[in-house]
């Protein structure tokens, strides 16, 4: 019987050191000192390998874990991942500090444990500027902490100024990141010239934030600058060319077709008009014999 119980309790302990280990990240992010929310990304380990884990339950938490400070009930998609903005209900314990901790608890199940994460943030905003001293134009942008019941400049934040495109932000010059000086700016200068926009005005999106920085999570802001250079595109739809309809394609293609059949139908003819002229040469050949048979039989 102990030897029953040992063999069973070790089962047990062995199936709970094979539950995989689940791995949550936390992300925040503010955009245009405006719009608050969070990402989740959960991942598991198993087998020396990390994948994404879809349909994992969250609850996210502004500073502590009680029901008032609950900020959503989250379920992760396909790609692990799950989003959630900081609701209404909760900007007053928002502006009440300065430093903030995010937490987010998952429900065990028979596969993992439950597990929590946290995320400790000082609020912070960051401001986006532009300047053209004798036609040379540069960014700047500022990023300014709340300490003390003030916003005070953030020294040593590397941030990015970009141009914000389709496939993703383009650089303004020759620099990856820039580090805020004393001030709290940065500056960089737009070598980027006769960009195609879409706007006649040649509008373009300027942009500068920070990726996961330590302390103030992730910051950015945009600004719309007339920049760009607005081309102008000219439809061809009615015009020949090889993309048009059929009754639009180049006439050197139809010229070229058009050969092409010629000679293949000419190659055809000549062929039929050889098979006449043999056969009939077969005819005449034949009708020449049958008659001299004829004479000679007649001589004789």
């Amino acid at each position: 019987m102990v030897l029953f119980l040992s063999i069973a309790s070790g089962i047990v302990i062995a199936q709970d050191e094979e539950k995989p280990e689940l791995l949550v990240s936390l992300h925040y992010f503010n955009a245009n000192n405006n719009i608050q929310h969070l990402d989740v990304q959960t991942r598991i380990k198993a087998n020396k390998k990390i994948n994404v884990v879809k349909d994992v339950v969250l609850q996210l938490y502004l500073d502590s874990l009680i029901a008032e400070n609950l900020i959503a009930k989250v379920r992760t998609n396909n790609k692990g991942q799950a989003s959630s903005t900081i609701p209404v209900s909760l900007k007053d314990k928002w502006t009440a500090s300065a430093n903030h901790k995010f937490i987010a608890v998952t429900e065990a199940t028979r596969k993992e444990d439950e597990t929590v994460t946290e995320l400790e943030v000082i609020k912070a905003r960051i401001s986006i500027d532009t300047l053209n001293e004798e036609g040379t134009k540069s960014v700047i942008a500022q990023v300014l902490g709340f300490s003390n019941g003030e916003w005070v400049p953030a020294k040593d934040v590397e941030l990015k100024l970009g141009i914000r495109r389709l496939g993703g932000d383009l650089k303004i010059g020759e620099e990856e990141n820039y580090t805020t000086d004393s001030l709290g700016q940065v500056k960089g200068e737009f070598k980027v010239d006769s960009l195609p926009t879409m706007d006649v005005k040649g509008n373009i999106v300027l942009v500068a934030k920070t990726e996961d920085n330590e302390l103030y999570g992730n910051l950015s802001v945009e600004k719309t600058v007339p920049w760009g250079t607005f081309f102008k595109t000219e439809s061809r739809l009615n015009q020949r060319s090889l993309w048009a309809t059929r009754d639009k394609a180049p006439l050197w293609l139809l010229l070229m077709a058009c050969s092409i059949i010629a000679a293949v139908w000419s190659v055809i003819i000549y062929l039929v008009f050889q098979l006449f002229r043999i056969k009939k040469l077969g005819n005449s050949a034949t009708a020449t014999k049958t008659h001299r048979v004829e004479e000679y039989s007649g001589s004789v």
